[in-house]
């Protein structure tokens, strides 16, 4: 006899989400060369349409390097004009990216993330948004009765599938004393989890995969779309089980790479082989193969609860590190970085000097060496106005930042988001924890004690947390690890106490569950103007 606790009507589908056009340039490296010539695999949006007794919850992962508020948005006003009669707000609807650097970029409405890779592109934004969709009515359309169950696996220490690339800042970690600096390998989160989700038969339909590992198999230096590791384990799962959408998704990989050999010749980290696209599927096959050992020892039973707020992280700032860059994707080269960073400290020095009423602002940022400031729109002290003046610049990123102010396309505040989109879904005993950005391990280690000890009532059994969803934060680290202002601190825009804040607006979150309410947003997301917007659209 079926158990109806455990019975939902799930539905599973994807599309194909490529967007090929010559020229355009890649998300996530931040390089100028980082351009699409070529396709060498497709990619995919997969999307899963959970019910339980009329509660709708729907889920679309894409194949790119992170999602942005503004597709939500937009995937949300297309839903409701096609799908007036679907009960779907914000708080029913999860998108999350797999993190490939390979894929086409400019589909932000936040002017940084745009900036080496030359404005908004309508095209790739309407490509993603139209596959999302596709995706949601294949999957709607493709309901039935299923059993949903999980399991993990202990990835073993010989397998080479993820590294810590950032061990100066994950040792002053107290949680690390007993990992020395040598053991790259045992400096992430070895443990996979996998959600089954089976019709009333027996038959895999869909699988849903968490491990946390960079999507940067696939170096700066390629010119062909390309869905890197994940993209690989999740093809290999559905070509193993015909019939079956497989979602392969990332939790704490902030600090976490696939990459583990200095290559002098290219200088900079790889993989298993000298051929990156042979490394990728290096990776995505250990990935697949610990997949299929994952046994589903336990059932999701119960009822299905959304909630989804935006909360205000404060004046974010990106510091030297950021423009450093990381071994396997190097920034700036090292005397200009170093050059930076003694002009950021000149200006910041001096403008404390003239305003000390910004003291809470850079006791806020700790540590960081601010070379952004996007509280005030400048760049090295320099205001959109200074770039007004200037000539054509030979550095291709700042040349891109003075004919972005020259157009009228950068007035507006913040370049980047200063509101977060933050969501928890309970599936039965089952609670999934969003975040718009990148976790490092140890801080996903907090994060998840505090979401454990604060829903200890409600019979969860397991929380699994789910980045690069909804939007995109940057970097979220521990306080120590952040004081270090490695890549990964210099990225962390919202300051030291990041992790501590996010907590913070999650218990909001987490007092909804426990009350058992379910209510929308008080606070609205950003929007640009429509004229600012439109003048860096191409």
């Amino acid at each position: 006899m079926t158990n109806e606790n455990s019975t939902y009507l799930v539905g599973l589908s994807k599309a194909d989400m490529t967007a090929f056009i010559k020229g355009v340039g890649m998300m996530g490296y931040g390089q100028f060369h980082n351009i699409v010539q070529e396709v060498a695999t497709p990619l995919m949006a997969r999307a899963a349409w959970i019910d339980k007794d009329g509660h709708p919850f729907v889920w679309v992962h894409l194949e790119q390097a992170f999602v942005t508020i503004a597709l939500k948005e937009e995937l949300l006003k297309r839903l409701r004009a096609s799908h007036p009669d679907w009960p779907l707000s914000e708080r029913h609807v999860l998108v999350t990216a797999q993190h490939t650097h390979a894929a086409p970029g400019r589909y932000s409405h936040h002017p940084l993330y745009n900036f080496t890779i030359k404005d908004l592109q309508t095209r790739v934004f309407e490509k993603v948004a139209s596959s999302m969709v596709e995706a949601i009515e294949g999957a709607h359309q493709n309901r039935a009765a299923a059993r949903l169950s999980w399991g993990e696996v202990i990835i073993a220490d010989k397998e080479r599938v993820a590294f810590n690339r950032s061990m100066a800042p994950y040792l002053k970690n107290p949680e690390a004393k007993n990992i020395a600096l040598e053991e790259k390998h045992l400096a992430v989160d070895r443990r996979m989890v996998g959600l089954k989700i089976e019709s009333l038969t027996g038959s895999l339909v869909g699988f849903i995969n968490w491990f946390g590992v960079h999507g940067t198999s696939i170096s700066s230096y390629n010119q062909r779309i390309h869905h890197d590791n994940k993209g690989v384990a999740a093809d290999l799962f559905e070509k193993a089980h015909p019939g079956c959408v497989a979602m392969f998704v990332q939790c704490s990989a902030g600090d976490v790479s696939p990459n583990f050999r200095w290559d002098k010749k290219v200088k900079r980290m790889v993989g298993e082989y000298d051929d990156q696209y042979e490394s990728a599927a290096y990776n995505g096959q250990i990935q697949f193969r610990e997949a299929e050992k994952i046994e589903a020892t336990q059932s999701v039973r119960g009822g299905l609860h959304t909630h989804q707020s935006y909360f205000d992280m404060g004046s974010p700032a990106h510091g030297l590190g950021f423009f450093r860059g990381t071994l396997e994707g190097p920034g700036v080269a090292p005397v200009v970085g170093d050059l930076l960073g003694m002009i950021g400290k000149m200006v910041n020095m001096a403008h404390l000097v003239r305003h000390p009423e910004d003291r809470p602002f850079y006791d806020l940022h700790g540590k960081k060496n601010i070379l952004l400031d996007h509280r005030r729109g400048t760049l090295l002290g320099l205001s959109v106005r200074a770039f007004y003046k200037m000539p054509r610049m030979p550095d291709p990123t700042v040349e891109s930042i003075r004919a972005t102010a020259v157009k009228g396309a950068m007035n507006t505040l913040p370049w980047v988001p200063q509101v977060i989109p933050l969501q928890v879904i309970q599936l039965g005993n089952l609670l999934l924890l969003t975040i718009p950005g990148e976790i490092t391990t140890v801080a996903a280690v907090r994060l998840k004690a505090a979401c454990v000890k604060a829903v200890a009532a409600l019979g969860i059994d397991e929380v699994l947390i789910t980045t690069y969803a909804n939007g995109y934060m940057g970097y979220v680290t521990t306080p120590e690890e952040y004081d270090i202002q490695a890549y990964e601190g210099g990225h962390t825009v919202y300051g030291r106490n990041t992790l501590g804040l996010l907590i913070h607006c999650f218990e909001t979150l987490w007092a909804q569950l426990r009350a058992g309410t379910e209510r929308e947003s008080l606070t609205p997301p950003f929007h640009f103007p429509p004229d600012e917007l439109a003048r860096r659209s191409v």
